[in-house]
Protein backbone atom coordinates (compact mmCIF):
# COMPACT_ATOMS: atom_id res chain seq x y z
CA UNK A 1 0.00 0.00 0.00
CA UNK A 2 3.12 1.94 0.26
CA UNK A 3 5.08 1.51 -2.00
CA UNK A 4 4.29 4.14 -4.27
CA UNK A 5 4.32 6.55 -0.89
CA UNK A 6 7.72 5.49 0.18
CA UNK A 7 9.65 6.08 -3.54
CA UNK A 8 8.17 9.77 -3.20
CA UNK A 9 9.56 9.95 0.65
CA UNK A 10 12.47 8.38 0.12
CA UNK A 11 13.74 11.33 -2.35
CA UNK A 12 13.69 13.91 0.27
CA UNK A 13 14.43 11.45 3.37
CA UNK A 14 18.41 12.15 4.22
CA UNK A 15 20.31 10.59 7.08
CA UNK A 16 22.13 12.44 9.97
CA UNK A 17 24.99 10.49 11.15
CA UNK A 18 26.13 12.00 14.75
CA UNK A 19 29.90 11.26 14.94
CA UNK A 20 31.73 11.26 18.25
CA UNK A 21 35.73 10.07 19.17
CA UNK A 22 36.32 10.13 23.11
CA UNK A 23 39.67 10.62 24.40
CA UNK A 24 40.25 7.19 25.21
CA UNK A 25 39.74 6.69 21.22
CA UNK A 26 36.24 5.20 21.24
CA UNK A 27 34.63 6.16 18.42
CA UNK A 28 31.02 5.80 17.57
CA UNK A 29 27.49 7.10 16.15
CA UNK A 30 24.33 7.58 16.37
CA UNK A 31 21.70 7.97 13.42
CA UNK A 32 18.69 10.11 12.64
CA UNK A 33 17.23 11.37 9.89
CA UNK A 34 15.88 14.72 8.48
CA UNK A 35 13.45 16.14 5.71
CA UNK A 36 15.22 18.19 2.67
CA UNK A 37 12.09 21.17 2.36
CA UNK A 38 13.26 22.81 -0.79
CA UNK A 39 15.94 24.27 -3.09
CA UNK A 40 17.46 26.14 -0.90
CA UNK A 41 18.76 23.43 1.15
CA UNK A 42 16.57 23.87 4.23
CA UNK A 43 15.74 20.48 6.38
CA UNK A 44 13.40 19.66 8.93
CA UNK A 45 14.21 17.33 11.92
CA UNK A 46 13.81 16.47 15.28
CA UNK A 47 14.84 19.36 17.82
CA UNK A 48 16.11 16.07 20.27
CA UNK A 49 18.76 15.12 17.15
CA UNK A 50 20.06 19.30 17.27
CA UNK A 51 19.97 19.19 20.96
CA UNK A 52 21.88 15.95 20.91
CA UNK A 53 24.49 17.39 18.51
CA UNK A 54 25.12 21.06 20.64
CA UNK A 55 25.59 18.80 23.50
CA UNK A 56 28.55 16.79 21.67
CA UNK A 57 30.23 20.50 20.65
CA UNK A 58 30.49 22.00 23.63
CA UNK A 59 31.85 18.77 25.31
CA UNK A 60 34.55 18.85 22.44
CA UNK A 61 34.88 22.27 23.10
CA UNK A 62 35.67 21.84 27.16
CA UNK A 63 38.00 18.96 25.94
CA UNK A 64 40.09 21.34 23.87
CA UNK A 65 40.36 23.94 26.63
CA UNK A 66 41.10 21.35 29.06
CA UNK A 67 44.36 20.30 26.74
CA UNK A 68 44.74 24.27 26.29
CA UNK A 69 44.90 24.71 30.13
CA UNK A 70 47.25 21.54 30.54
CA UNK A 71 49.37 23.25 27.65
CA UNK A 72 49.87 26.39 29.24
CA UNK A 73 50.44 25.34 32.81
CA UNK A 74 53.40 22.33 31.23
CA UNK A 75 54.78 25.72 29.30
CA UNK A 76 54.95 27.43 33.58
CA UNK A 77 56.14 24.46 35.21
CA UNK A 78 59.10 25.16 35.67
CA UNK A 79 58.19 28.34 38.31
CA UNK A 80 55.91 25.46 39.73
CA UNK A 81 56.55 24.96 43.44
CA UNK A 82 57.13 21.30 43.96
CA UNK A 83 53.04 20.65 45.24
CA UNK A 84 52.00 22.55 42.69
CA UNK A 85 53.62 20.45 39.83
CA UNK A 86 52.51 17.48 41.46
CA UNK A 87 48.89 19.01 41.16
CA UNK A 88 49.40 20.01 37.62
CA UNK A 89 50.63 16.61 36.73
CA UNK A 90 47.62 15.32 38.26
CA UNK A 91 45.37 17.45 36.26
CA UNK A 92 47.47 15.94 32.98
CA UNK A 93 44.88 12.80 33.06
CA UNK A 94 41.55 13.60 31.83
CA UNK A 95 38.48 11.65 31.79
CA UNK A 96 38.47 9.10 28.78
CA UNK A 97 34.91 8.93 28.48
CA UNK A 98 35.43 12.63 27.75
CA UNK A 99 34.39 13.38 23.96
CA UNK A 100 37.21 15.08 21.95
CA UNK A 101 36.64 14.79 18.17
CA UNK A 102 32.95 15.48 17.29
CA UNK A 103 30.99 15.72 13.79
CA UNK A 104 27.64 15.48 11.61
CA UNK A 105 27.43 13.99 8.41
CA UNK A 106 23.77 15.37 6.71
CA UNK A 107 23.92 12.45 3.85
CA UNK A 108 26.29 14.62 1.48
CA UNK A 109 30.06 15.49 2.30
CA UNK A 110 31.32 18.63 2.96
CA UNK A 111 27.90 20.14 4.20
CA UNK A 112 27.04 22.33 7.29
CA UNK A 113 24.20 22.72 8.75
CA UNK A 114 23.82 26.59 9.37
CA UNK A 115 20.77 29.28 10.66
CA UNK A 116 19.51 26.62 12.91
CA UNK A 117 16.30 27.27 14.66
CA UNK A 118 14.66 25.31 17.38
CA UNK A 119 11.13 24.67 18.56
CA UNK A 120 11.55 22.65 22.07
CA UNK A 121 8.14 22.20 22.74
CA UNK A 122 7.66 20.64 19.49
CA UNK A 123 10.63 18.70 19.57
CA UNK A 124 11.64 20.67 16.24
CA UNK A 125 14.16 22.07 14.78
CA UNK A 126 14.98 23.38 11.23
CA UNK A 127 18.38 24.68 9.40
CA UNK A 128 20.03 25.19 6.47
CA UNK A 129 22.43 22.90 4.29
CA UNK A 130 25.58 24.55 2.63
CA UNK A 131 27.08 24.14 0.49
CA UNK A 132 23.67 21.96 -1.69
CA UNK A 133 23.12 21.30 -4.64
CA UNK A 134 19.56 21.41 -5.61
CA UNK A 135 19.92 19.03 -7.79
CA UNK A 136 20.73 16.31 -5.30
CA UNK A 137 16.84 16.30 -4.43
CA UNK A 138 14.54 14.98 -7.15
CA UNK A 139 11.61 15.47 -5.38
CA UNK A 140 10.91 17.52 -2.55
CA UNK A 141 8.23 16.91 0.07
CA UNK A 142 4.45 18.47 -0.09
CA UNK A 143 3.21 18.80 3.41
CA UNK A 144 -0.15 18.26 4.68
CA UNK A 145 -2.71 20.95 5.67
CA UNK A 146 -3.21 21.10 9.49
CA UNK A 147 -7.33 20.99 8.58
CA UNK A 148 -10.36 18.95 10.62
CA UNK A 149 -9.45 16.13 9.03
CA UNK A 150 -7.13 14.54 11.25
CA UNK A 151 -9.28 11.50 12.28
CA UNK A 152 -8.33 8.50 14.07
CA UNK A 153 -7.51 5.29 11.52
CA UNK A 154 -5.90 6.63 8.71
CA UNK A 155 -2.94 5.10 7.29
CA UNK A 156 0.14 6.41 7.90
CA UNK A 157 3.72 5.44 7.52
CA UNK A 158 7.19 6.61 8.73
CA UNK A 159 10.26 6.45 7.29
CA UNK A 160 13.80 6.35 8.51
CA UNK A 161 17.32 4.81 9.11
CA UNK A 162 16.43 1.98 11.74
CA UNK A 163 18.66 -1.37 12.05
CA UNK A 164 21.68 0.28 10.62
CA UNK A 165 24.49 0.44 12.69
CA UNK A 166 28.14 3.04 11.60
CA UNK A 167 30.86 2.43 13.67
CA UNK A 168 33.20 5.12 12.52
CA UNK A 169 37.14 5.62 12.76
CA UNK A 170 38.86 8.50 12.70
CA UNK A 171 41.65 9.84 10.18
CA UNK A 172 44.62 11.33 12.90
CA UNK A 173 46.14 13.10 9.68
CA UNK A 174 43.08 14.42 7.92
CA UNK A 175 41.86 15.34 11.42
CA UNK A 176 38.17 13.77 10.27
CA UNK A 177 35.76 10.53 10.83
CA UNK A 178 35.88 8.08 8.19
CA UNK A 179 32.63 5.94 7.98
CA UNK A 180 33.28 2.41 6.97
CA UNK A 181 33.40 0.97 3.61
CA UNK A 182 29.70 -0.29 2.70
CA UNK A 183 28.05 1.40 5.40
CA UNK A 184 26.37 4.24 3.06
CA UNK A 185 24.34 4.59 1.32
CA UNK A 186 22.17 3.84 4.84
CA UNK A 187 19.34 1.82 4.02
CA UNK A 188 15.71 3.16 4.43
CA UNK A 189 13.29 1.11 6.93
CA UNK A 190 9.87 1.87 6.43
CA UNK A 191 7.06 1.37 9.64
CA UNK A 192 3.34 1.67 8.58
CA UNK A 193 1.16 2.41 11.73
CA UNK A 194 -2.36 3.72 12.36
CA UNK A 195 -2.76 7.15 13.24
CA UNK A 196 -4.60 7.06 16.61
CA UNK A 197 -5.03 10.24 18.35
CA UNK A 198 -3.60 13.85 18.28
CA UNK A 199 -1.65 14.47 21.75
CA UNK A 200 -1.00 17.70 23.58
CA UNK A 201 2.40 17.46 25.35
CA UNK A 202 3.84 19.60 28.15
CA UNK A 203 7.51 19.22 28.37
CA UNK A 204 8.29 18.09 31.98
CA UNK A 205 10.91 20.75 31.71
CA UNK A 206 9.48 23.73 30.82
CA UNK A 207 5.98 23.53 33.11
CA UNK A 208 5.04 26.67 32.31
CA UNK A 209 5.97 26.97 28.73
CA UNK A 210 4.34 26.05 25.48
CA UNK A 211 2.89 22.46 24.76
CA UNK A 212 3.56 21.01 21.26
CA UNK A 213 1.16 19.29 19.48
CA UNK A 214 1.94 15.50 17.92
CA UNK A 215 0.26 12.89 16.47
CA UNK A 216 0.10 9.13 17.55
CA UNK A 217 0.60 6.06 15.72
CA UNK A 218 -0.43 2.66 16.54
CA UNK A 219 3.11 1.22 15.67
CA UNK A 220 6.66 2.38 17.45
CA UNK A 221 9.56 4.77 15.89
CA UNK A 222 13.03 3.20 15.79
CA UNK A 223 16.23 4.11 16.75
CA UNK A 224 17.70 5.54 13.36
CA UNK A 225 13.60 7.46 12.51
CA UNK A 226 13.77 10.26 14.28
CA UNK A 227 13.28 13.46 12.26
CA UNK A 228 12.01 11.41 9.22
CA UNK A 229 8.77 12.05 7.62
CA UNK A 230 5.40 10.49 8.95
CA UNK A 231 3.41 10.43 5.32
CA UNK A 232 0.39 9.27 3.94
CA UNK A 233 -0.31 6.91 1.06
CA UNK A 234 -0.17 9.60 -1.61
CA UNK A 235 3.46 10.20 -0.22
CA UNK A 236 2.02 14.00 1.51
CA UNK A 237 3.73 14.57 5.27
CA UNK A 238 1.84 14.56 8.18
CA UNK A 239 4.47 15.10 10.50
CA UNK A 240 7.95 13.96 11.64
CA UNK A 241 9.51 11.47 14.04
CA UNK A 242 9.77 12.34 17.42
CA UNK A 243 9.96 9.43 20.07
CA UNK A 244 8.05 6.50 20.97
CA UNK A 245 5.84 5.64 24.41
CA UNK A 246 5.18 2.79 26.06
CA UNK A 247 1.85 2.04 27.49
CA UNK A 248 1.59 -0.61 30.14
CA UNK A 249 -1.48 -3.30 29.28
CA UNK A 250 -1.92 -4.32 32.89
CA UNK A 251 -1.64 -8.00 32.07
CA UNK A 252 1.06 -10.22 31.62
CA UNK A 253 1.86 -14.18 30.48
CA UNK A 254 2.10 -16.68 32.47
CA UNK A 255 5.37 -17.55 33.53
CA UNK A 256 7.18 -20.34 34.93
CA UNK A 257 6.83 -21.46 38.75
CA UNK A 258 10.34 -20.71 39.73
CA UNK A 259 9.77 -17.06 38.09
CA UNK A 260 6.98 -16.51 40.49
CA UNK A 261 8.74 -17.93 43.14
CA UNK A 262 11.36 -15.64 42.38
CA UNK A 263 8.66 -12.63 42.14
CA UNK A 264 9.21 -12.15 38.47
CA UNK A 265 6.45 -10.69 36.61
CA UNK A 266 6.62 -10.05 32.58
CA UNK A 267 5.20 -7.01 32.00
CA UNK A 268 3.42 -6.28 28.61
CA UNK A 269 3.56 -2.91 27.02
CA UNK A 270 2.20 -1.09 23.93
CA UNK A 271 4.92 0.79 21.96
CA UNK A 272 3.15 3.67 20.11
CA UNK A 273 5.49 6.03 17.69
CA UNK A 274 4.64 10.11 18.26
CA UNK A 275 5.41 12.07 15.99
CA UNK A 276 5.50 15.87 15.50
CA UNK A 277 2.18 17.65 14.02
CA UNK A 278 1.77 19.49 10.75
CA UNK A 279 1.07 22.49 12.69
CA UNK A 280 4.31 23.38 14.26
CA UNK A 281 6.29 22.20 11.55
CA UNK A 282 4.37 24.57 9.26
CA UNK A 283 4.68 27.37 12.15
CA UNK A 284 8.30 27.04 12.22
CA UNK A 285 9.02 26.91 8.24
CA UNK A 286 6.52 30.44 7.82
CA UNK A 287 8.22 32.17 10.71
CA UNK A 288 11.25 31.91 9.22
CA UNK A 289 9.69 32.58 5.59
CA UNK A 290 11.04 29.29 4.27
CA UNK A 291 9.47 27.86 1.32
CA UNK A 292 7.70 24.85 1.18
CA UNK A 293 4.77 23.40 -0.33
CA UNK A 294 1.11 22.46 0.67
CA UNK A 295 -1.50 19.84 0.28
CA UNK A 296 -5.06 20.78 0.71
CA UNK A 297 -7.00 18.50 -0.83
CA UNK A 298 -8.48 15.56 0.46
CA UNK A 299 -6.16 12.45 0.46
CA UNK A 300 -6.68 8.65 0.10
CA UNK A 301 -7.68 6.38 2.98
Amino acid sequence: MFSKACAIASQFTRPVVISSRTVAGVCASQIGACIVVNRHGWVVTAGHLIGLIRKQQQAARGTRQYWNDVRQMEHDISSMSPYRKKKVRRFEKPCPQSIENHSVWWGVDGARLKDVHAMPSADLAVGRLEPFDPESVPRYPVFKSPGPDYAPGRSLCRLGFAFHQITPSYDEDKNAFVLPEGSVPLPLFPLEGMFTRVLIVQAPENPGGAAGKFIETSSPGLRGQSGGPLFDVEGVVWGLQSHTRHYPLGFEPSAPDKAHARGQVEHQFLNAGVGVHVEPILQILESHGIEHALSDFPEAS
